[in-house]
């Protein structure tokens, strides 16, 4: 998997002309670029993959990645409860 970009602040409703993203989404293709501007790398996300890290949603979806909203998403083995 590839790196993922983490400068770049990104509005969760914040503000009154800041867009709202969903808290989490499943990519239903899928999705990758080349960052040429500050040689920041190759990024990729598989179809599937849910993306739940805000600045990241942000970015695929003002890149135009085929998406779906994800209600609950599943939480990693390792912070469930047992």
């Amino acid at each position: 998997m590839a790196r993922r970009p983490r400068s770049g602040a990104v509005a969760q409703g914040g503000g009154d002309n800041a867009p709202i993203h969903p808290l989490a989404i499943r990519l239903t293709a899928p999705h990758g670029f080349i960052e040429s501007t500050h040689n920041k790398g190759v990024f990729h996300w598989e179809a599937g993959e849910v993306v739940t890290n805000p600045e990241t949603i942000a970015l695929l979806i003002e890149r135009g990645a085929s998406w779906e909203n994800v209600e609950c998403p599943a939480q990693p083995a390792s912070q469930q409860t047992r």
